[in-house]
């Protein structure tokens, strides 16, 4: 009995020891195949950072490349190997028959040659471009399903590949085939994702440097453009300014020769005028009178014409001093006085406690002699005008204003060109050359300074004339 009694005893203890063994045996398994499980997710793991920096540094490199053909070359050995490929094949579609390798990874040029013939005879390529997403190719399962497909891997010489259109807003498009060798792991849906944010960056890249090419070929066009319009300018200026200076010299040489007979006419006309030839009757005094008149009237416009071709040619300097701007005020007040007190004009000089002006005092004498006569002319009897000088930004502007009758605004900006006399019934009443104004122009503009003319129809004008101090 105790004998039966021990040998339970020793079989209970042999199948607990037996049981705790294949929980051991059990658990070392699962700690081996967690082990290995691990170990493989750190391989995919570490495959994913490195495809991840690669992508990383492909973006890099993508980044400065200047033109669409740069784009389809930079793909390396090292980027394809770090994604998990053997091969890769990246072209751009040069015309819909043509396509163009830029870059070959584990692919020799003949091969490269007749997978392009390939997709392109096909249809592949075709239908590739319509897809949006990477597709993957494998020998025993194709995603084409086609002869197609088992042929470009027979080409590759891998039993699996994905394939991708590259097709940027701007540039070329083109497509991109990674093939993965036979020891290698089965194509999966991440590496489509990788592949699809691959494609993403070639594209932007593609897009970028095209639009920077097409800038650029813009920007050299614009510049081709700016010098052979610089040139025809330069020329045309040049013509120009010939032509202005041909027209100066004939000014003057006809300005010189009319001064020979007017003074003879004006000399004739006061040695009849002062009897020496016998007495006048008053119609015949009135008559030489408006000869000595019209004399004066025509020494001045011929005077007129010769100064301002003297100023356009640059052989009139202006002599500029401080000139006091009292003497110049009453100077000036004396020459128009007469033509004032015939029309009852009141007449006000307000200098603003301004002393001095810098310039030319007999040129400045005649810009405000011009400017109270033609303020005269247009102002009715009984009216006023008003000189005055105020300090503005480091410059003396000084206005003549009129209650005349007003110029229209579209006439403004033509009343200073030679010639030009604004086209109003009343203005044609009243006698000129329509040359003080662009003689005044050209001496205010001599001084560095400028002038313009505000008007209200029916309001009278302002004359302003900015000189710098």
């Amino acid at each position: 009995m105790d004998t039966l009694f021990a040998f339970f005893k020793r079989f209970t203890e042999f199948k607990r020891l037996q049981t705790a063994y294949e929980q051991l045996d059990q658990q070392a398994k699962l700690i081996i195949r967690t082990d290995l499980e691990l170990h493989r997710a750190q391989e995919e793991l570490d495959r994913r950072l490195a495809s991840l920096m690669a992508l990383h540094q492909l973006g890099q490199h993508l980044r400065v490349s200047l033109r669409p053909e740069e784009v389809f070359q930079k793909l390396d050995a090292a980027t394809v190997t770090n994604f998990g490929f053997s091969n890769a094949l990246l072209g751009r579609c040069v015309s819909p028959a043509s396509l163009r390798w830029g870059a070959l990874i584990g692919v020799t040029p003949a091969a490269a040659e007749h997978v392009a013939a390939h997709v392109l005879q096909s249809g592949l390529l075709a239908r590739i471009l319509k897809q949006p997403t990477p597709l993957t190719l494998m020998s025993e399962t194709s995603a084409l399903n086609d002869e197609a497909a088992s042929t470009l891997l027979k080409l590759l010489g891998v039993p699996s590949a994905v394939i991708a259109r590259i097709s940027p807003h701007e540039g070329p498009s083109g497509c991109i085939v990674l093939g993965r060798a036979a020891s290698s792991s089965s194509t999966t849906k991440a590496d489509e994702e990788l592949v699809s944010i691959l494609t993403n960056q070639l594209s932007t890249a593609i897009e970028n440097s095209a639009l920077y090419e097409k800038s650029w070929v813009s920007q050299q066009e614009l510049e081709r453009n700016v010098q052979q319009r610089t040139k025809e300018l330069a020329a045309a200026n040049a013509q120009l300014k010939q032509l202005n200076k041909s027209k100066s010299d004939f000014v003057s040489a006809v300005s010189h020769e009319l001064r020979t007979p007017l003074a003879a006419i004006k000399g004739y006309a006061s040695l009849l005028g002062s009897g020496q030839f016998g007495a006048l009757a008053p119609p015949q005094q009135e008559r030489i009178a408006k000869i000595e008149k019209h004399a004066d009237l025509l020494a001045q416009f011929i005077n007129n014409l010769l100064d301002i071709a003297r100023i356009e040619s640059g052989r009139v300097t202006m002599d500029q001093k401080e000139i006091p701007v009292q003497e110049l005020l009453t100077s000036v007040h004396d020459v128009v006085l007469p033509q004032m007190e015939a029309k009852r004009i009141a007449y006000q000089a307000d200098p603003d406690g301004i002393t001095h002006l810098l310039g030319d005092a007999q040129h400045l004498q005649r810009v405000f002699v011009n400017l109270l006569s033609n303020a005269i002319k247009y102002t009715p009897e009984g009216g006023s005008i008003r000189l005055s000088m105020e300090q503005e930004r480091g410059a003396v502007v000084s206005s003549v204003a009129d209650t005349g009758c007003g110029i229209p605004s579209e006439e403004l900006p033509k009343l200073f060109q030679e010639f030009y006399r604004a086209n109003d019934p009343v203005n044609q009443q009243i006698r000129g050359t329509g040359l003080g104004l662009a003689l005044v122009k050209r001496i205010v503009e001599a001084h560095h300074g400028r002038i313009w003319a505000e008007s209200v129809k029916g309001k009278g004008s302002t004359f302003f004339v900015e000189l710098p101090r």
